[in-house]
């Protein structure tokens, strides 16, 4: 994996705590990568489906998924940059295979055919060079990591309001606070992360990535 001179990826072992007041998450290693200007990610949320939940996808109902990624200095309270995926999976009783819908952030909708319950999770929850966030967001002698959280179903018409919110206002992972109008819905993205008491969907996966070190140009 080819990678600018910006970025080096370091593996670590995991803080004491990525967030004071929480567990430490556990690290899955993702991939990283630099495409332009562009930082992206690469990484699968395939455990976010149970059992039951794979057995259900056959039962016509759509099943949806939301992934939420926020890049993060270690040691600083604020988020740098904030990312979606948003995915819905409807199962075609007619033709027996599965549609898939994958949006990234606001941008344009993805439709996939599947043809097996492993196929359309992998499509559903797979982050394939993911844009998270702009090179110059990483500043030399700073650490920084990815925060990922998937729900299945998510169950709060609140949040689902204040991602559609967010996308309107925003363009993605370039917006970060201090930029006016979600500043708001972006303390409440990250709390999500601090307090795993927040029970907001059918089921949730969470975790952070590798270290990412800021290098000099």
């Amino acid at each position: 994996m080819a990678m600018a001179a910006v970025v080096a990826i370091v593996m670590l072992s995991p803080p004491g705590s990525r967030e004071a007041s929480a567990e430490p998450l556990p690290v899955r290693t993702t991939g990283l990568e630099v495409q332009g200007d562009t930082l992206v990610a690469s990484v699968g949320l395939q455990d976010l489906f149970t059992p039951g939940a794979r057995d259900r996808l056959k039962s016509g109902f759509s099943t949806r998924v939301l992934i939420r990624v926020v890049l993060r200095q270690e040691g600083a309270p604020d988020p740098v940059a904030v990312a979606f995926q948003r995915a819905e999976i409807i199962y075609d009783i007619w033709d027996e295979k599965f549609r898939v819908r994958v949006t990234r952030g606001p941008g344009t909708d993805r439709t996939l055919d599947a043809a097996t319950v492993e196929q359309a999770v992998a499509a559903a929850t797979t982050l394939w060079r993911f844009p998270f966030a702009e090179r110059p967001q990483l500043q030399p002698g700073h650490r920084y990591f990815l925060a990922i959280r998937g729900d299945l179903n998510p169950l709060s018409q609140e949040l689902q309001a204040e991602v559609r919110r967010w996308l309107r206002q925003s363009s993605g992972a370039q917006r970060r606070p201090g930029s006016g109008g979600g500043d708001s819905f972006f303390g409440s993205f990250v709390t999500v992360f601090v307090n795993p008491q927040i029970e907001d969907s059918e089921h949730q996966v969470r975790f952070v990535s590798q270290s990412i070190a800021g290098e000099a140009p």
